[in-house]
């Protein structure tokens, strides 16, 4: 990904000085920064360290500061409360890592001419009543926007792998509807092999939802004789717990979320319970910070889009040791350090339109940050 941006950088040095370089230092010396409000939906961990580095690292190159609160998951007023605070403070853009309370959110920052993006969240509930909304600039994706390409590519490891007897658990549609469309797709495929198979899969008939709370023991008795689990929620967090609690760690887990705990990661790979983990990049939030910075700038990219849009974002996805290992050692994720992340401060300030960027050349960074990319770096 760095190497990709080389000649864009070269494109953007000698366009600056053919236009003249005056006017653009004094604007990067300037000491009045544009402050930028993050909010998170938790106030620690792997995923917040990481973003906070990441951020920490671009605010030189592009003369921002980030100030950070935490929202809440269920709380509408508390929501509009820390979006209040962070224009208080003197925020010009706000990124929001959900949408509960979003009607009266994006009314604060139409009173405050405040611009508003997302990250990590697809705007489900809100975003037709606001993508032509001038103040919000869009949102990019937890990972992708359908969840029908994760349920194939699950179904197809079952069947390589000769499981037969699966369980089935996901978190309430409300929240998350996409997993619907995973769950789909794996029975759908499921079922297509079990057309011509000799030994057929059984699927558990009716998926089991988590209500953001751990997997009930009673599970494993209500669902016997299981020798895997596609676990659509965070199943690091949710379900491998009960599994080790109520001796299951003989059934094979694949799920989506992230840990960096050593001793649930020393029970993934071949021959382990874990067979499977996804995380999305912290590095997504380039898309709106590229975007919050070209509305805040008066800038517009000439491929610009002409409504608000819903943008997927790539993930890493860990399927074995290998895998693993070069998260631990490679992915800002896990090291919590700026100069691991997939795109430098100066690749950042070259997509800003101010700079020559372009809106297909910020979508195609977000989306070009997969297991293989990181390999490549």
């Amino acid at each position: 990904m760095k190497k990709l941006f080389k000649k864009i950088v070269l494109f953007v040095t000698v366009f600056a000085m053919c236009i003249g370089i005056g006017a653009s230092l004094s604007a990067c010396n300037s000491s009045d920064k544009t402050l930028i409000g993050i909010g998170l939906y938790q106030d620690s961990g792997p995923a917040v360290t990481a973003t906070k580095a990441y951020l920490d690292g671009l605010k030189e190159e592009l003369n921002c500061d980030f100030k950070y609160v935490t929202l809440s998951q269920t709380d509408e007023a508390t929501n509009k409360t820390r979006v209040q605070e962070l224009i208080s403070a003197g925020c010009k853009g706000i990124i929001l890592t959900m949408d509960l309370g979003m009607s009266a959110i994006i009314a604060e920052c139409e009173k405050a001419d405040v611009y508003l993006a997302g990250y990590l969240s697809d705007y489900e509930t809100t975003l037709d009543s606001i993508k032509d909304n001038d103040h919000f600039v869009g949102t990019v994706v937890d990972g992708a926007y359908n969840g029908t390409a994760w349920g194939e590519h699950i179904a197809e490891r079952v069947i390589n792998e000769g499981y037969k007897n699966i369980g089935m658990i996901k978190f309430p549609a409300f929240a998350f509807p996409h997993q619907i469309e995973m769950d789909t797709a794996f029975r759908a495929k499921i079922e297509e092999y079990n057309a011509t198979a000799t030994e057929k899969i059984t699927v558990q008939a009716t998926t089991t939802e988590l209500n953001f709370s751990p997997l009930d023991a009673a599970y494993f008795s209500e669902n016997p004789n299981l020798d895997a689990i596609f676990a659509m929620c965070a199943g690091v967090d949710f379900v491998y717990p009960t599994m080790v609690a109520q001796e299951k760690t003989n059934i094979k887990l694949y799920t989506a979320g992230f840990t960096t705990s050593e001793s649930t990661l020393s029970d993934f790979g071949e021959g382990k319970c874990i067979q499977e983990l996804v995380f999305s990049n912290v590095e997504a939030v380039t898309y709106p910070v590229v975007m919050l910075l070209n509305k805040i700038n008066g800038t517009e990219f000439s491929d610009n889009p002409a409504q608000a849009e819903r943008v997927d974002s790539s993930q890493i996805i860990i399927e074995n040791t290998a895998d693993l290992q070069l998260v631990q050692t490679k992915s800002i994720y896990c090291t919590g350090k700026a100069e691991d992340a997939f795109l430098t401060a100066s690749q950042v300030k070259a997509l800003l339109a101010e700079n020559g960027g372009t809106y297909a050349k910020l979508v195609e960074a977000v989306q070009s940050m997969t297991i293989e990319d990181l390999e490549a770096l």
